[in-house]
């Protein structure tokens, strides 16, 4: 089962949620308890978001806190609104994009619509927040400059310009954040920029967003630095519920992971729905959808030696672009052809100034 989330981020029925009861009088007819079949996977599957503290509007971490939700649960499951980032691919897979299992989905359906009976009242604590970087410690770090949020304010987005010495400007074959304030950051884009800008290149180097996992690319593959190179940080701060009237504010940090220097420089084709013919055989590495594509049915097909294959499928969601990294990266032989398709189920926004979706790409090495 690949349309169910890694965290379910129910807001849109907050209202809705917040204020029902636990209902003793409800019969019982699952088989499954919260603490010994439920919580297993929402802590493994949801906790990054879904804990107090967290970027999601509620926790799901005892079954006091989950019950109340339980229609909205069920909702959001049976709607596939979540994971965000949710995809389908043909034959090829997928980094951090899988959902739930067929078994992981049929106890929470089950749970919620057969009484949602708590289990052994024993404690089921949330796993603390990492203090470790997720792809070990970081090569730099450069901490931000704080972001505040007014008392009126529910949502603005902060942008800053972090200057590198010459030590830090290197390729990069990884960029994390990690907020300050978890439950505020709902999503980050880290840039490289250089005056005049280099087209040839990819410039985003991090699209992140909680709950995903960072990707390291593989030895000798690099996002290029150039010599003038300086990081854009683009933040998203949204507030939840609890704290909407209040000031708040968040100091993230930025980690760098660096390349080989004579790592091959990563290179963005963009597209939207057209033909993209490969001149020379080439590795596909990842595939991102630009903010513009948000609400927008994408889905790519690649043609090579007379054969065709879908090899990612999804809806972009606004507010959720991030990266699809392919396991393996997928050889394009010269004559290939990439077939991007957008489609919208309202009419599409303006035209952007750029592309809607983006590959990334890198020449295959010969042999």
């Amino acid at each position: 089962m690949r349309t169910i989330p890694a965290a379910l981020t129910l807001g849109v029925v907050l209202a809705a949620g917040a204020s029902l009861p636990l209902d003793a009088h409800k019969p019982i007819t699952s088989p499954y308890t919260f603490t010994e079949d439920v919580l297993p996977i929402l802590r493994d599957r949801c906790g990054a978001c879904h804990v107090a503290g967290g970027p999601a509007p509620m926790p799901l971490t005892t079954a006091e806190e989950t019950v109340p939700w339980g229609e909205s649960i069920r909702l959001e499951l049976i709607a596939g609104h979540m994971p965000p980032w949710s995809a389908m691919s043909g034959g090829t897979r997928l980094r951090h994009a899988e959902g739930l299992s067929a078994r992981e989905l049929n106890v929470l359906l089950t749970w919620v619509t057969g009484g949602t009976p708590p289990g052994d009242a024993k404690a089921a604590a949330a796993a603390p927040p990492s203090t470790e970087w997720p792809l070990g410690p970081p090569d730099l770090t450069l901490p931000l400059p704080e972001a505040s949020v007014a008392a009126d304010q529910s949502e603005v987005t902060r942008e800053f310009v972090v200057p590198l010495d010459a030590a830090a400007r290197r390729p990069l074959r990884a960029v994390d954040l990690r907020p300050g304030t978890r439950s505020l950051v709902r999503s980050a884009r880290v840039a490289v920029r250089s005056a005049p800008a280099r087209t040839d290149v990819e410039r985003v180097v991090a699209l992140w967003v909680p709950g995903d996992h960072p990707v390291s690319l593989p030895a000798g593959i690099g996002f290029a630095v150039p010599a003038d190179g300086e990081l854009v940080v683009t933040l998203r701060l949204k507030k939840t519920w609890e704290h909407e009237r209040e000031a708040m504010s968040d100091r993230s940090t930025v980690a760098l992971y660096f390349a080989d220097a004579r790592a091959t420089a990563v290179a963005s084709v963009g597209t939207d729905v057209t033909h993209e013919t490969i001149k020379v055989p080439t590795r596909l590495f990842a595939v991102y959808p630009t903010a513009a594509a948000a609400g927008a049915k994408i889905s790519i097909d690649v043609t090579a030696d007379g054969a065709a294959q879908r090899i990612l499928e999804f809806t972009a969601q606004r507010g959720w672009e991030r990266r699809y990294w392919f396991v393996q990266p997928i050889e394009l032989p010269a004559g290939a052809t990439i077939q991007t398709s957008v489609k919208f189920d309202s009419l599409p926004p303006a035209r952007p100034d750029g592309p809607l979706v983006v590959l990334n790409v890198v020449p295959t090495p010969p042999r």
